[in-house]
């Protein structure tokens, strides 16, 4: 008779899964802070909290990580050739955008991609919406997914993952030493800033270990953190995007999040995520007459806008 693993050891696996360099690290904070793992009755709204005693969230929360990652892994098919032209020519994104005569109907199926993703939050259960047809179901196995580009928008997730539960056990940690900044937005940043940096501080040593390209294995992780922040993006309430006594403002938090990697300009973490923003913009209506000479420039300045 097999025992079937603990909701805390499945989650303690995945962590360790998603940043092996450290996994021994994580086991034995794991054990220390002795906390437990809630799985919560899904409801509406998203359920991710954690205090000294216990992480919890819902199963539709972890849907909603799958559906929105899914979703915006496919930003770089609709925004890609503008941005690219933009980049290369010298010319404002926006005017690379209009000049994009197929772009239209890419975005409007992006557009209503995110919204069915969006819906989940508002919804009491995943059943209640409709399943967009060329996301895969929720799925443990990698390998059964078979399509190259599920299997990398699957990593992606699971890295967007690993970050939000890195943070919330942040806030166990807080709590358990009492040791919590003194309001709750520091807290969120602060939290934020440790999950970014247990999964990025050990890689080139891992990297190396394994034989490993280590600015592949960063642009990796450093793309999953840029995921998770458009995700963390999503589930933060609209009326709380410009800060209040929970929250910081969340461009601050996404500047926490993608901004200061060693990465070169070159790197497709930098194509992605200024994918990802201008996404985020346009779902907005922000202006983007914006002139970058590189992916890389590019990123910062939407940054700097979205304060």
């Amino acid at each position: 008779m097999t025992t079937e693993p603990s909701d805390r050891t499945i989650i303690l696996h995945l962590l360790r899964g998603a940043v092996p360099e450290r996994a021994d690290e994580i086991s034995g904070l794991w054990s220390q802070y002795g906390h437990a793992v809630d799985v919560a009755p899904s409801a509406k709204g998203v359920t991710m909290n954690a205090d000294a005693k216990r992480i919890q969230f819902d199963t539709k929360t972890i849907d909603f990580f799958w559906l929105l990652g899914f979703s915006a892994w496919r930003a770089m098919e609709v925004y890609m050739p503008a941005l690219l032209l933009a980049t290369s020519r010298g010319i404002p994104l926006d005017q690379a955008l209009n000049v994009d005569a197929e772009r239209g109907q890419y975005e409007f199926d992006y557009k209503q991609r995110i919204a069915s993703a969006q819906s989940l939050i508002a919804a009491e259960q995943t059943a209640d919406i409709t399943w967009p047809a060329d996301v895969p179901e929720p799925t443990s196995d990698r390998e059964s997914l078979g399509d190259v580009q599920h299997m990398a928008a699957f990593d992606l997730v699971a890295f967007a993952l690993a970050f939000a539960l890195l943070h919330e056990f942040q806030h166990v940690m807080f709590c358990a030493d009492k040791s919590a900044p003194s309001t709750l937005p520091e807290e969120e940043i602060a939290c934020d800033t440790y999950a970014r940096d247990f999964m990025t501080s050990g890689l080139a040593a891992y990297a190396k270990a394994h034989g490993h390209d280590f600015a592949e294995v960063q642009q990796k992780r450093a793309t999953g953190i840029a995921l998770a922040s458009v995700i963390i993006h999503a589930m933060t309430p609209t009326h709380a995007h410009w800060g209040n006594r929970q929250y910081p403002p969340i461009a601050e938090r996404l500047t926490a999040m993608i901004a200061g990697y060693s990465l070169p300009a070159d790197s497709r973490f930098w194509l992605f995520t200024a994918c990802l923003l201008i996404a985020l913009m346009r779902q907005e209506n922000r202006p983007l007459d914006i002139v970058a000479n590189s992916n890389k420039e590019m990123v910062e300045i939407l940054l700097d806008r979205l304060r």
